[in-house]
């Protein structure tokens, strides 16, 4: 995987070192990057490729706004579980999901019975419909914060195919040790991580390229 951004000379490869650090140090434009990506105009200033053609933002990159309290329940994901299930439920689970729609058609019958009023009511309940009111939630029983983060990026690499995940200001939260552990859990999965700073960081790890837009908006490239 590749990115370009409009203020690079050239794209940067992923390939050897899959955490990249890109240093914003022009406030102005820091702030002008992450409005754009929190609003999902990402393309304005990135583009992430592969083989030299374009990757939808939408489909293979994650922008996490909020790298602390970031939530295991991503919109995206937790619509794709629900369709597996709505499709487990009609194939593999035929007669359990039978037996919980007759159970809910004989409640509503003994229900209208109890008023004089004659009822109408839906006797044909649709097994997604149904699914979605017992309110799924991934849990997390992580015991640590770096569990947790690479647990949800195998997660969403997994089920959903997220390939590149850009996060905001990671040694400002964390610590070198637990930076390295991110490092090697990407690189083992094949993930890539563009971790975007105000300034660059003190210490940069083997496994991290950094890149620094400086004040001028000139470009600088750690080899």
């Amino acid at each position: 995987m590749m990115l370009m951004c409009r203020y690079f000379d050239a794209p940067v490869d992923f390939t050897n070192k899959n955490v990249k650090i890109l240093a914003i140090e022009n406030k102005e434009l820091f702030r002008k990057v992450i409005t754009s990506l929190h609003n999902e105009n990402e393309d304005e200033f990135f583009v992430f490729s592969e083989d030299y053609k374009p990757l939808s933002f939408k489909k293979f990159v994650r922008f996490l706004d909020a790298l602390i309290t970031f939530s295991f329940a991503d919109k995206k994901m937790m619509t794709k579980v629900l369709e597996d299930f709505d499709r487990m439920s009609n194939i593999k689970y035929a007669q359990e999901l039978w037996t919980i729609r007759q159970g809910c058609v004989d409640l509503c019958e003994k229900l209208a019975q109890e008023y004089e009023y004659d009822f109408d009511f839906c006797d044909e309940i649709e097994s997604l419909a149904l699914i979605k009111l017992f309110n799924f939630t991934p849990r997390d029983d992580t015991s640590s914060f770096v569990e947790k983060l690479t647990r949800y990026f195998k997660l969403m690499r997994k089920y959903i195919g997220i390939r590149c995940f850009v996060i905001m200001n990671m040694h400002m939260y964390l610590t070198d040790e637990e930076i390295a552990e991110i490092c090697s859990f990407t690189k083992q999965n094949e993930i890539c991580v563009l971790d975007i700073e105000t300034t660059a960081p003190q210490n940069v790890l083997r496994d991290e390229q950094l890149i620094i837009i400086d004040k001028d908006l000139c470009t600088m490239l750690d080899k």
